[in-house]
């Protein structure tokens, strides 16, 4: 064997190690707690399908609603779209399909009304609702809903779809049960399983469900993932839920609560796929002035599509997700935890490395207003908190806070230093892990500012934690 066949050897394996290594510092950098990450539109929209001509269905009054956009076998971009309000009778919708060359091409084309119900399959007249496409074991899979169940179709080209019946020769395969709408299905992979979220709205309230299946035949039994807060609990509170897992074991659900001028969807993030808030915001991050968002990823670029907002077409923009990975101030530093004072209040101290709960803080240090050393704590204690001044040059930021949610009594706010405006107040949500909360204001950039911690309850879980505060990078 030659020392040059060595040495070529060699430097492809230095290569492998050093491309190995720094796949995994990137990786470890995005799961680390402080690295949180948010989405934002980076750019303006284009649209792509317009209120399409459906010949005899077509009315003044049709709007495209809820879609789904994926890549057929021949590599053209294809988006179905639920048509509501046409001249079809029963529920007046239908499927539309439009076709594109690139998912950066505007106005794609037309190419005409793609699925109707079939009342030969027990399918409730004209109801089918927000179509939903993955692939699988060489299909293409489409979830639907026919306005009382979830269905199943699928495809060989990413085109032509065909239902896949259960052995009643019903269309089909759950529900949450009649008069309910179970409606707004998207199926997510990980975990080693498929996972479908959806809505529907059991005594009129709005539910995200999820259930899960090995081969997209046999699902399991629905549980409740998110309900409520925020964004109420009324029969639209819940709609077109859509899961991205940006790093594995890193979920977020986009949720809608509002279509048309005022629409408006609510972003959550956690840990745990079953679990984005029942009846609390402990994992709410931010909101978009959207409705029925839905995200892709092509290559390495990610874009999200959404309904125009006076509900006559579709849109796409590019999408960039934020890392807030900067501290503004380093609190394992003992000199910049000395600038912190105390302004009021009997606590016993400013900053804390307590472990005695999973308080998870981005640093070894935060502040929190209960603990006392060691590892003992007193929800009485009482107390203002305020930072030294410091500046952003930014419109945004990310603050770690918990403990008990109470606006009035435990919060953390940013002030104005200079006229003592209070800019953004932030609680607890009755939880110890410090999660993350994104803030976007114009009044933070270059403002002479001040973090403030009040405590002032003195009854249980009366503490407020605050683990930093972080900017991005990018």
């Amino acid at each position: 064997m030659s020392y040059l066949f060595i040495y070529k050897n060699l430097v492809k394996l230095n290569v492998f190690c050093v491309f190995f290594v720094t796949s995994f510092l990137i990786t470890c950098c995005f799961a680390s707690k402080q690295h949180f990450v948010v989405p934002v539109i980076d750019g303006p929209w284009w649209q792509v399908a317009c209120n399409p001509d459906l010949g005899a269905y077509t009315s003044d009054k049709q709007q495209p609603v809820d879609f789904a956009l994926w890549q057929a076998k021949d590599g053209s971009w294809q988006l179905w779209s639920c048509i509501r309000n046409t001249n079809c009778e029963g529920h007046t919708r239908l499927f539309h399909r439009w076709e594109g060359k690139k998912i950066t091409d505007t106005n794609w084309v037309p190419m005409g009304v793609a699925m109707t119900s079939k009342a030969e399959f027990d399918e409730p007249p004209n109801g089918l609702q927000a179509p939903h496409v993955v692939k699988f074991e060489g299909l293409y899979w489409m979830v639907y809903g026919d306005w009382d169940d979830i269905c199943l179709a699928t495809s060989e080209n990413g085109k032509n779809f065909k239902r896949l019946l259960q052995k009643n020769n019903s269309a089909a395969v759950f529900t949450e049960g009649p008069e309910v709408n179970t409606r707004d299905a998207m199926l997510l992979f990980t975990k080693d399983k498929w996972y479908c979220y959806y809505t529907a709205c059991p005594g009129g309230k709005g539910y995200v469900f999820c259930r899960t299946s090995d081969d997209l035949k046999k699902w399991s039994d629905s549980v409740v993932v998110a309900y409520g807060g925020l964004a109420g609990n009324g029969w639209a509170s819940a709609e077109c839920p859509h899961i991205v897992e940006l790093y594995p074991g890193r979920y977020y659900l986009f949720r809608t609560q509002y279509y048309g001028p005022g629409a408006k969807t609510n972003l959550y993030y956690s840990d745990n796929p079953f679990n984005f808030g029942v009846d609390n915001d402990s994992f709410y991050v931010r909101n978009f002035h959207l409705a029925a968002p839905e995200i892709i990823k092509d290559g390495e670029d990610y874009y999200i599509a959404s309904l125009n907002l006076n509900l006559d077409g579709i849109r796409i923009a590019r999408l960039k997700w934020k890392c807030f990975d900067q501290s503004v101030f380093d609190f394992n530093s003992e000199k910049v935890r000395k600038d912190w004072k105390r302004i009021s209040g009997n606590l016993r101290y400013v900053f804390t490395s307590s472990k005695r709960l999973p308080f998870n803080p981005p640093e070894q240090w935060f502040i929190g207003t209960a603990e006392t050393r060691p590892r003992k704590y007193d929800e009485s204690l009482t107390g203002v908190i305020e930072s030294p001044t410091f500046s952003i040059s930014a419109d945004e930021c990310v603050v770690y806070v918990s403990g008990r949610n109470n606006v009035n009594k435990l919060y953390v706010a940013i002030i104005d230093a200079d006229t003592s405006e209070e800019i953004e107040r932030v609680t607890g949500c009755t939880n110890v892990t410090l999660k993350p909360t994104y803030i976007n204001s114009p009044k933070l950039r270059d403002k002479k500012l001040k973090i403030r911690v009040v405590d002032q309850d003195t009854d249980k879980w009366g503490y407020i934690n605050f683990g930093g505060i972080y900017i991005s990078s990018d």
